[in-house]
C-alpha cells in the first residue's frame, strides 16, 4: 500500500467501506452516504444484488465481502472459503459469489481470522483474484493475517484496513474510533476506515461525514487509495448488455 504525507495543497484521503451489506432490508440506508462511500456486499443475501445494482447507479464503489472461515467457527453462509479446498472449489466458490454480485472492482473477506493465516489458502484465493484483475482489502480480523502478503505476491493491488468504526456503537466509541482514522489519514495522507450497515453507525456517519471537507479530508472509494497504474490493472466485473435489463429495480432512497 502506498502512503504519502498530505500537503496544503493535496487533502487527506479517506476510504470508508461499509460491510455486511445485503442481510437486512435497512441496509437500503447505505445509498444515503455520500458516493465516495465503498459498499462491500455479502453473497446470496436476500437484499445484496438488488444493493449492489442501486449503490453502483448511484456512483457507490461496489466490493465483494467473501465469507472466509473464522477462528471462532461462525456460521458462514453460501460462498463461504474453507480449509482444504482444492483451487477448483476455490475458483467456483468466488466464481459463483461474483455472479451474484455485480459490478464488482475489489474483494474483501468477511470474517477470515482462521483462514486468513493460511498462506496455501491465500495463495488460492489469489490465484483467482488475480485472474479477474480484481484489489483487495484485507480485512485484518487477526494481526497474524497473511493475507496482504498473499495478494501483494500475485501482483494484486492490495490495500489494509486501519480501523474498525464499531466494534461498540455508541455515540461515543464511534467517535473515539472515526477521530482514529482522521488521525491517521492526516498523518500519512490515507486511511482505510471499516464499517457496517448497523443503525447507529449509518446515524453517526449521516451526521459527521458531510464535516469531512472542512477538516481537510476527502472521502473516496477504495480503490482511489491505489496508484494510478494500479487502478488502470482492475478490470470490473460487468454484467453482459442482456443483463443489464433484468437487474432489479433501484431500491428506493431511505430520505423522504
Amino acid at each position: 500500500m502506498l502512503l504519502c504525507c498530505s500537503t496544503l495543497a493535496t487533502a487527506a484521503e479517506l476510504s470508508l467501506i461499509i460491510d455486511d451489506v445485503g442481510y437486512r432490508q435497512t441496509d437500503h440506508r447505505v445509498l444515503d452516504l455520500p458516493p465516495g462511500t465503498t459498499l462491500s456486499v455479502l453473497p446470496h443475501t436476500p437484499w445484496g444484488r438488488q444493493l449492489a445494482v442501486s449503490g453502483w447507479r448511484q456512483g457507490h464503489e461496489i466490493m465483494l465481502h467473501l465469507p472466509m472461515l473464522a477462528e471462532a467457527g461462525n456460521a458462514l453462509g453460501p460462498s463461504a472459503l474453507l480449509p482444504g479446498m482444492s483451487q477448483w472449489q476455490v475458483q467456483l466458490t468466488i466464481k459463483r459469489a461474483l455472479a451474484d454480485v455485480p459490478f464488482v472492482c475489489g474483494v474483501n473477506n468477511h470474517m477470515g481470522s482462521e483462514l486468513t493465516r493460511q498462506r496455501p489458502m491465500m495463495d488460492k484465493v489469489m490465484t483467482e483474484l488475480a485472474e479477474r484483475k480484481l484489489f483487495f482489502v484485507d480485512s485484518l480480523t487477526t494481526p497474524d493475517s497473511v493475507a496482504y502478503d498473499s495478494a501483494a505476491a500475485h501482483g494484486i493491488p492490495t490495500l489494509k484496513r486501519h480501523v474498525f468504526l464499531d466494534n461498540e456503537t455508541q455515540d461515543v466509541d464511534l467517535n473515539r474510533q472515526f477521530e482514529q482514522a482522521l488521525t491517521i489519514a492526516r498523518k500519512y495522507g490515507q486511511a482505510v476506515l471499516i464499517g457496517h450497515p448497523y443503525p447507529e453507525t449509518l446515524n453517526y456517519l449521516e451526521r459527521n461525514l458531510s464535516r469531512l471537507p472542512e477538516m481537510g479530508i476527502r472521502l473516496v472509494p477504495a480503490s482511489k487509495l491505489l496508484s494510478d497504474r494500479q487502478r488502470q490493472w482492475i478490470r470490473p466485473v460487468q454484467p453482459p448488455t442482456a443483463y443489464l435489463h433484468k437487474l432489479p429495480a433501484p431500491v428506493p432512497s431511505a430520505s423522504p
